[in-house]
């Protein structure tokens, strides 16, 4: 991938709650594309956010976007089954209630930015948001009122909950890693995944 000269970027206007570093490596394209189907790309726009921060968290009203780095797009593409159930949604963010931030690759020339329930992965229960993340970013409510205009309020078990609760402690974990000693990170990540892996055999 290459790397964009920053200046004055469409995030600037935003409130982050969550800055990392940003990423610069050049072979990204090798890491980022592990398990994702080849029509996926990183759109100039993810690029250049990634590069300010690779992974993070924007805030605007009532919109939250804890977006994922570099590394962890094809982690949550596999966790969640993308590739099971909608394999050309591509996970970016959360909104910090279980739903998705995607970009929707059905048509790689003309690609939505769609909200969908971790709960509920189908095509048919997504809604488009927007074209870009500056649009969808611009907005202030959350992104579960835009998909309750369309589709009533789905109710998750009490499974689905926990699932969701322990995916975004690992998600804060993997987020924070530098700041914990590696014997800690690896013992937290460790039990986080076997109550993950148990709880899904559970509901499956």
């Amino acid at each position: 991938m290459k790397l964009i000269n920053l200046k004055a970027m469409w995030y600037d206007n935003y409130t982050f709650f969550d800055k990392q570093k940003g990423f610069t490596e050049t072979n990204s394209a090798q890491i980022w594309n592990k398990e994702l189907p080849d029509k996926f790309f990183l759109p100039i726009e993810l690029q250049e956010l990634l590069q300010h921060s690779n992974g993070g968290g924007i805030i605007n009203g009532d919109r939250e976007f804890g977006y994922f780095s570099l590394y962890e797009i094809s982690d949550f593409y596999i966790e969640y089954q993308f590739d099971k159930y909608t394999p050309l949604f591509m996970p970016i963010a959360f909104n910090g209630g279980g739903i998705f931030y995607a970009y929707d690759f059905r048509n790689p020339t003309n690609i939505n930015l769609v909200a969908v329930s971790a709960g509920v992965l189908e095509y048919e229960s997504s809604i488009i948001i927007g074209k870009t993340l500056k649009e969808v970013l611009s907005k202030t409510i959350n992104i579960e009122d835009e998909l309750d205009i369309l589709y009533p309020k789905i109710e998750l078990t009490e499974e689905d909950k926990q699932l969701i609760e322990l995916r975004k402690q690992l998600n804060e974990l993997n987020t924070n890693r530098n700041n914990i000693t590696p014997k800690d990170y690896l013992l937290t990540k460790r039990t986080l995944e076997n109550k993950i892996k148990e709880l899904g055999l559970k509901t499956k």
